[in-house]
């Protein structure tokens, strides 16, 4: 049968890159890095490194060097001090010659490969959950915990920035600045919503997931990702424009601004700040409605200076949010400050708020899941991700009558101040039933590793699905950049620079996935993917020259794209599957056997044993038995007749596995289960009066005529009765004095 295109396209891709230096792989690696006795030596810490082999020329191990990593990882090559230890630390040498990882890894046969990093997954958390389930605590959300009202005279400018679709996500209503300033009820009229809530547990399921070696969740159903196409219909963010690369705070931003503040509310003091940033709480008694918004008209210097202190705080703590609470990082002032003194939109540079969204998210992941001290956060956009889930899976999913189609009052004219496909998640009251389970971090994994493929949502934004939850329509900006979605550029925010993955998600976006997905044409670096500004007080300046051809790059994004031309098989899918679930971890809780229940504490919160390892046992069992009766009947077929000791050995088999089976499935434990004896079973006592009967030959019955056996059921314990009440412990029983109560 000839291969289809897809697979000749497929085939393609497995052809690895020629070799720099005959031997590449593992052979270039013992070149360079011998693991002899005498290849190794110890620095001043006593830590033993590849020594260099004497004679060879630092161009020859240049060479060799990158015919053994894939292309790209040291390209541009560092200094020469520098390349052993960037080769170390991204977990490809393991300092004995072998190399431990690689993208040329990846185009072996997927049976013999797997596509875990072993120096990643040494530290991940699943690979924790794998060990103990009870081992990690959720990680926190470093979100606000009161969100902000956006004045009227705000909107022509966060139009103008491309920020108006996300700040209509997080706006405050006015029944939570009834709640939160405690403003009596009459002066704000309520309506039917409130403040988003983040499911830190949820949230976490999700990072538990997260690979950054593929830059996908990896679940049993396969690698799905938020991509660009999300962050378009669920936030509204641009695309398109200059990408937001590093970041630097003015040099006196502590003193222009309070300078700029000074005056502009009465019983306000001066700024109150760390070297970080200014406080959050300073920042907060600049709100609106601390100027008596909406009964007081406030002035146009308030208006401007609120909203610069409002996009600060929409930068800082929703968009890209860090692991400082009580500030905010300074390296936003400008941003805000440009976009707070516009006059017009010419004053405002188009920013790809989108793209940075989603590189901030995926190294918050990237990070996020390697964490498992207690009270470690997820950064980024946890918005994004909590949006996402619910879009998707039927896991800790509100109810927010989705029925119920989302109308408006009034149009924009640009079409830009209207919903995006998360408005009826952050608008509307969220419900949860009343035996659903919220921010149990537990419960959550265990439905993510028993949740079936048929229950995923792969294509939420479809334009009829779309039409019906928003038949006024929803904003431009989800639609108008889509020749982005599938872009093969690199995304940035600051000095974080990151690679989607679209390729290994096709069927997000309906469209044929490959069996085996390519690679990236330009890998992204493992030295670039670390860079860190930990122990660095680099400039912008310095960083951009580093960071300047993927800066550069996103100018030409719309023009290298990911093939979309043929539509999703699901054939070929499942081919892609049966490959893809042989090199991960596709589960968290792992099987667990009945008998192995720990015995219950007085201090458990939930029930300790795992009902989806239970059903994982179940499973294993199942396959294990079929396996057998498949050899069984396959020997009946074509081997010689069996013995009566064959038999009987196979029944025994097969009914001791049935059991165990039983077990996983009803029990909590092996012993509740009765087995079986039909010798020791009593005969069945007679109703009527035995009679003698004439003698009847016996004659066999056929199969279909013969009674079934009845199931082995527990043997009733008969449950103790209440003593009377005047007998002791009875309800109206009294202990009589004794005989030395009266002589006393």
């Amino acid at each position: 049968m000839p291969p289809t295109t897809a697979e000749s396209e497929a085939a393609a891709h497995l052809s690895p890159p020629p070799a720099v230096v005959p031997g590449g792989g593992n052979e270039a690696c013992e070149a360079v890095f011998d693991d002899s006795s005498s290849g190794t030596e110890s620095d001043s810490r006593g830590v033993k490194r590849p020594r260099r082999r004497r004679g060879v020329s630092w161009e020859e191990k240049r060479a060799r060097v990158l015919a053994a990593v894939p292309p790209g990882f040291l390209e541009p090559l560092p200094p020469r001090r520098s390349v052993t230890k960037q080769f170390w630390k991204a977990g490809y040498y393991d300092g004995k010659g072998q190399l431990l990882w690689s993208d040329h890894a990846q185009h072996s046969d997927m049976a013999t490969r797997t596509l875990l990093n072993p120096k990643i997954e040494s530290k991940h958390r699943a690979a924790l959950l794998e060990a103990n389930l009870k081992s990690l605590e959720p990680l926190q959300t470093r979100t606000p915990r009161a969100n902000w009202l956006i004045h009227p005279e705000w909107v022509d400018r966060l139009k103008w920035a491309g920020l108006l679709p996300f700040a209509r996500l997080v706006e405050a209503t006015r029944a939570q600045l009834v709640e939160a300033d405690g403003h009596p009820e009459g002066v704000m009229e309520g309506v039917n919503s409130t403040r988003l809530n983040f499911d830190g547990a949820l949230i976490t399921c999700l990072v538990d997931r997260w690979r950054p070696e593929t830059h996908t969740f990896h679940f049993r159903w396969g690698e799905m990702a938020p991509t660009l196409q999300d962050v378009s219909f669920l936030l509204g963010l641009p695309l398109a424009g200059e990408p937001i690369g590093p970041l630097e705070a003015p040099a006196d931003w502590q003193h222009t601004m309070d300078a700029r503040f000074h005056g502009l509310r009465d019983n306000v003091g001066p700024m109150t700040f760390e070297k970080h940033g200014p406080r959050q709480a300073w920042l907060h008694e600049f709100q609106i409605q601390k100027f008596g918004y909406p009964a007081t008209q406030m002035p146009r210097m308030q208006i401007t200076r609120s909203l610069e202190v409002f996009i600060i705080w929409l930068l800082g703590k929703t968009m890209f949010t860090e692991n400082h609470g009580n500030t905010i990082n300074a390296r936003y002032i400008p941003i805000a400050q440009e976009i707070a003194d516009a006059t017009s939109a010419g004053d405002i540079t188009p920013r790809s708020w989108g793209s940075a969204v989603l590189a901030a998210t995926y190294r918050g992941m990237c990070n996020g899941c390697e964490l498992s001290a207690s009270g470690s956060g997820i950064l980024g956009c946890p918005l994004l991700l909590q949006l996402w889930s619910w879009e998707r899976f039927p896991i800790g999913r509100p109810d927010i009558s989705g029925q119920h189609p989302y109308t408006l009052n009034d149009f924009d004219a640009d079409r830009i101040d209207m919903p995006t496909i998360g408005t009826l998640w952050t608008s509307r009251r969220r419900r949860f039933g009343h035996g659903q389970i919220r921010n149990c971090y537990p419960a959550f994994t265990e439905q993510f590793d028993m949740l079936l493929e048929g229950q995923v949502i792969w294509e939420p934004y479809h334009m009829d699905i779309i039409e019906t939850k928003y038949p006024g329509g929803i904003s431009s900006l989800c639609t108008r950049d889509s020749a982005y979605w599938m872009t093969k550029s690199k995304i940035i925010f600051d000095i974080s620079v990151e690679e989607m993955s679209q390729q290994r998600v096709m069927r997000q976006f309906g469209r044929l996935q490959l069996v085996e997905p390519p690679l990236a044409d330009v890998p992204l670096p493992a030295h670039i993917h670390m860079l860190s500004r930990k122990g660095s007080n680099k400039s912008a300046a310095t960083w951009l020259q580093r960071l300047h051809p993927y800066v550069t790059d996103w100018e030409t994004a719309t023009t290298r794209r990911w093939a979309t031309d043929q539509p999703f098989d699901l054939p070929l899918f499942y081919a892609y599957l049966q490959r893809y679930m042989s090199a991960t971890r596709l589960r968290l809780s792992q099987a667990s056997d009945p008998v192995e229940m720990p015995a219950p504490t007085q201090w458990d919160t939930y029930p300790c044993h795992s009902t989806a390892g239970s059903r994982h046992h179940a499973a294993e069992l199942t396959a294990a038995l079929q396996d057998e009766v498949a050899q069984y009947i396959c020997s009946l077929s074509s081997g010689p007749p069996l013995g009566r000791e064959q038999y009987l050995s196979f029944a025994r088999r097969l009914e001791e596995k049935l059991r165990r089976i039983y077990a996983a499935i009803t029990s909590t434990c092996s012993s509740d289960i009765v087995q079986y004896r039909a010798g020791q079973r009593p005969p069945r006592p007679s109703m009527h009066v035995q009679q003698l009967r004439p003698h009847v030959p016996h004659v066999p019955l056929p199969d279909y005529a013969r009674r079934q056996e009845l199931r082995p059921r527990l043997t009733p314990q008969p449950s103790p009765r209440p003593p009377l009440p005047d007998q002791a412990g009875g309800s109206t029983w009294q202990q009589q004095p004794s005989f030395d109560y009266w002589q006393a």
